[in-house]
């Protein structure tokens, strides 16, 4: 093999090693990439009650899961608000935060009462699935409305 023949071979082998070892890289990405399966929002306002809803399919069985403020990372969730054990709620950071669905039929979603403007933001219900990746996840955003107030020179008739 001449010499020329050899170089050609290597830039051949090195080309496809590069796009193979590239295409491998981006296939590792999506794979980690989270997969969201909704991305709700809800509106509320000062002092008001919402509920962010989650639902899932119980055929299965019940199953742990956590609401956290932030969007969805790789697993579990991050700023933990309330968990469960697929029965009950076994973590909690204020009673502010309630799931006051039937949680053993998969209803776990999140009623927030009295919020304050510091609510607004993603929320992340993360569904724990048996599996590698296959956990449910639903990020739902919250928007504070203003509340209207009264203009300073109002003034009540009696």
């Amino acid at each position: 093999m001449t010499d020329q023949c050899a170089a050609h071979s290597r830039v051949r082998y090195h080309s496809y090693h590069t796009m193979s070892l590239h295409t491998l890289r981006l296939s590792l990405l999506l794979l980690f990439i989270p997969a969201v399966t909704s991305n709700d929002h809800v509106r509320g306002s000062v002092y008001d009650t919402v509920t962010l809803p989650c639902n899932y399919d119980i055929s299965g069985g019940t199953t742990t899961m956590c609401w956290g403020k932030g969007l969805c990372p790789m697993f579990k969730c991050s700023d933990i608000i309330i968990e469960t054990d697929g029965s009950k709620v076994t973590k909690r950071v204020s009673d502010r935060y309630q799931l006051l669905g039937a949680i053993a039929q998969g209803n776990v979603s999140l009623t927030i009462s009295n919020l304050t403007e510091e609510d607004e933001g993603w929320y992340c219900c993360r569904v724990e699935m048996p599996g590698w990746f296959n956990d449910l996840k639903k990020e739902k955003y919250l928007r504070i409305q203003d509340v209207e107030e009264c203009p300073d020179d109002l003034e009540l008739s009696t």
